[in-house]
């Protein structure tokens, strides 16, 4: 859920189950934001940014502000949920890459209503699950 003037916006993850995992104690979950393009780099470049750059930077509205996160915002550190708990992550609205002749105010208008694509890793003893998620985001009442 976004702020009115989309400065920032609360992500809440809940692990509602599959409900095998009720017998697990804890499961560690970690939350990315995936590209809106997964293929963006791979191609020719234009300008100077390596196709590197390219997949760095986080294509899409919002970017993890919250404490644990990666040095881009893409990535929060794992937590420990068990079914049925939920965690909150802030975010704050991407920017264009340097490398972009897109002002910031042409980009933030590009992705005003785009939702945030979420990768949700679930790893719990011998097992992973990956589970991708587009969430629409909201804006709050004021």
């Amino acid at each position: 859920m976004a702020n009115e003037a989309r400065s920032t916006a609360m992500l809440r993850v809940q692990l509602e189950g599959p409900p095998g995992l009720l017998s697990h104690r804890a499961i560690e979950v970690t939350v990315s934001i995936r590209n809106d393009n997964p293929h963006r780099g791979d191609g020719p470049q234009l300008g100077t940014a390596t196709p590197e750059q390219v997949r760095a930077h986080v294509w899409g509205p919002w970017k993890f502000s919250a404490d644990g996160r990666d040095d881009i915002g893409r990535t929060v550190a794992p937590q420990n949920l068990a079914v049925g708990e939920w965690t909150r992550y802030g975010l704050t609205p991407t920017t264009p890459p340097t490398w972009s002749t897109t002002t910031t105010q042409d980009w933030l208008r590009d992705y005003a209503n785009e939702p945030v694509r979420l990768s949700i890793t679930a790893r719990s003893k011998d097992s992973e699950w990956t589970v991708p998620l587009e969430v629409p985001v909201t804006i709050e009442d004021s």
